[in-house]
C-alpha cells in the first residue's frame, strides 16, 4: 500500500510530500510561519492518537481524534436502513476506528462539505472496503490524492432514501450539505 502524506495543518492527505499543501496555501486557510510540515498515519499512531465514536442522537454518530489532527473536525456518521454515510472524515484513521464504524453498518459512501474537510478520505475508504468517495465536480481539482474510489457529482445526489447531498456553493464553489429527513427526531437536519 502506498503511504499517504498528511498536511499537519489541515490534515488532508496527499499523494506526495512535496511543495506546499494547496488547501493551506489558499487564502481561506494558512501555512504556519515555520513552513509546510508533513506527517503520516504511522507517525500519528506512534504519537498516541485515538479515535472516539460517540452517539449524538439516534442514528447519528460523531467521530473525533484525540489529540486533534489538523483542524480537528468532528466527522459524522449517519445511519440509514440501507447503510451508513461518513461525512467530513477525520485526518486520522486506524484499524480500530474502521472497525467501530463498520460495526454501525455497511458504509455506502464517504463525502465532505468542502476540501478543508477531505481528511484522509482515501485511507478511510480503503479500510472500509474501498467505499465510494463522493466529491462535487467543482472540488475535484482540490483532491491531492487521486484514487479510483473518488467519484464526482453535481447539483444533488441521493445517497439513500431520505439522505441527499445538495451542492449549494459557499466557502468553496462546490460546497455542499447533506439533508437527512429522519434527523433531529424526524424534523430533518442539514
Amino acid at each position: 500500500m502506498t503511504q499517504a502524506w498528511i498536511c499537519e495543518t489541515c490534515a488532508v492527505e496527499h499523494a506526495e510530500a512535496s511543495g506546499t499543501c494547496a488547501i493551506c496555501a489558499d487564502d481561506r486557510q494558512w501555512v504556519p510561519a515555520g513552513g509546510q510540515r508533513w506527517t503520516t498515519l504511522d507517525d500519528l499512531a506512534a504519537s498516541g492518537r485515538e479515535t472516539h465514536v460517540r452517539e449524538l442522537e439516534d442514528d447519528l454518530f460523531g467521530i473525533t481524534v484525540e489529540p486533534k489532527v489538523g483542524i480537528g473536525q468532528q466527522a459524522h456518521l449517519v445511519r440509514t436502513p440501507v447503510g451508513t454515510v461518513l461525512w467530513d472524515p477525520t485526518g486520522y484513521v486506524d484499524d480500530e476506528a474502521a472497525a467501530q464504524v463498520r460495526a454501525l453498518g455497511d458504509v455506502i459512501a464517504i463525502t465532505s462539505s468542502h476540501p478543508h474537510m477531505f481528511g484522509v478520505q482515501v485511507e478511510w475508504s480503503r479500510r472500509l472496503g474501498d467505499v465510494p468517495i463522493l466529491v462535487t465536480e467543482p472540488n475535484l481539482d482540490w483532491v491531492a490524492r487521486p484514487d479510483p474510489a473518488i467519484r464526482g457529482w453535481r447539483d444533488t445526489h441521493e445517497l439513500a432514501p431520505g439522505l441527499t447531498l445538495i451542492q449549494l456553493g459557499g466557502h468553496f464553489e462546490g460546497s455542499c450539505v447533506i439533508h437527512w429527513e429522519a434527523g433531529a427526531g424526524g424534523r430533518a437536519a442539514k
